[in-house]
């Protein structure tokens, strides 16, 4: 009886550490998506912030550079 006892209260243990673990690696993908979700926000303020300094006589040009880089910044949230 003692043996039966201890085997399922081993099984219930080792459940509870192994949802425990999920639990974890579930918070650890909702802080990377607030994470990736606020460098892309970032990256679109910098763009926003960029394009607004661009002159009116080198608008074109001076928007493509500012959507270059914010390509550029927008690849670098994909790699993390």
């Amino acid at each position: 009886m003692k043996l039966v006892l201890c085997a399922v209260l081993s099984l219930l243990l080792i459940g509870t550490a192994a949802a425990g673990q999920n639990n974890v690696s579930i918070g650890k993908w909702r802080l990377a998506d607030a994470t990736s979700d606020a460098c892309f926000a970032n990256c679109a303020n910098q763009n926003d912030a960029c394009k607004r300094t661009c002159p009116a006589t080198l608008g074109a040009p001076c928007q493509s550079a500012c959507d270059s880089q914010a390509q550029t910044c927008r690849q670098s949230c994909q790699n993390r």
